[in-house]
């Protein structure tokens, strides 16, 4: 059995004619009925019986015809929906981003609707942990991620440019009335940071290693909100990255005076997997623009 047969069936069915099925699906008459007669034989069955000219379907045929339809139906309509996933003007692509890259994400694809004239592309959007955004692209969740970097050797990344770390106190505390900081003068100040989990947490904790000291950490979060929401309620100071809107949230950001690494940010896919043609224009459109991320921050 074979779907050539089964669309066969479903035009004879439909037209109750052999001739205006053969006219209708632009194949011979005796092709038509070596088709059917191959499926009545493999199926051990009488699909139809002539009625002078025309043909009927018999009880085995009438309910074939109704689970042939329902299954060609689906088929046809799976087959559009992929055309339109893979088409690149209005194929799918699925994000997927750190929570302090949620506005850079949609300058990005403002630029790309502006510049390309794409815009009947559906974006997918994840905002979650870098080590959930590992699993995802890994797992063909997420096609395109804007992240830091992996030690993964499946994935494939463009830095796209970096981001600062600053400061941030409550408008409370004493340190909101200086708008710089020396971080070696914290060591009796109590943290707010992140947990594990986030990639942050590794560079947060190497910029305490670079400045020489020992963090009091009374607070652990997986969100940006959550530690705004501890600092903003004086109950400790947090580093964060530059890209954290602190607006209307009772809370002041202080730039650090030490030298200390900056967080680079990249664009990342798995390597050697395949790309519809809507997830590979993206990607190439933020490859050819290069440093995004720090032309974003000039705005």
């Amino acid at each position: 059995m074979n779907l050539q047969q089964l669309y066969y069936f479903k035009t004879i069915a439909e037209l109750e004619h052999y001739t205006k099925a053969s006219e209708q699906l632009n194949v011979s008459q005796s092709r038509l009925s070596h088709a059917i007669n191959d499926l009545e034989k493999e199926l051990q069955v009488t699909l139809f019986v002539h009625r002078g000219r025309n043909v009927k379907l018999t009880r085995c045929g009438a309910f074939l015809l109704e689970h042939v339809t329902q299954s060609l139906d689906s088929l046809d309509r799976g087959l559009e929906k992929l055309a339109d996933f893979v088409n690149p003007e209005t194929g799918n692509i699925a994000l997927s981003y750190l929570g302090s890259l949620s506005k850079f994400v949609t300058f990005v694809i403002s630029r790309f609707f502006e510049e390309t004239g794409k815009v009947q592309l559906h974006f997918q959007f994840d905002q979650t942990v870098t080590q959930n955004i590992e699993a995802s692209l890994m797992e063909g969740n997420t096609d395109i991620a804007f992240t830091t970097p992996f030690d993964n050797k499946e994935i494939e990344s463009v830095l796209i440019g970096s981001h600062k770390t600053m400061l941030i106190v409550s408008q409370d505390h004493p340190l909101a009335a200086q708008d710089s900081v020396d971080l070696t003068t914290l060591a009796g100040e109590t943290f707010v940071t992140y947990s594990p989990q986030c990639q942050i947490r590794n560079h947060v904790n190497e910029i305490f290693r670079t400045v020489g000291i020992s963090p009091k950490i009374s607070f652990e979060a997986l969100y940006d909100s959550i530690v705004l929401g501890l600092v903003s309620a004086n109950l400790g100071v947090a580093l964060v990255s530059e890209a954290v809107d602190v607006t209307n949230c009772h809370i002041k950001a202080l730039t650090i005076e030490n030298e200390i690494p900056n967080r680079d940010i990249h664009m990342a896919w798995v390597k050697d997997r395949y790309m519809t043609p809507a997830v590979k224009s993206f990607r190439d459109f933020v490859v050819e623009k290069g440093m995004l991320l720090d032309e974003y921050k000039k705005c």
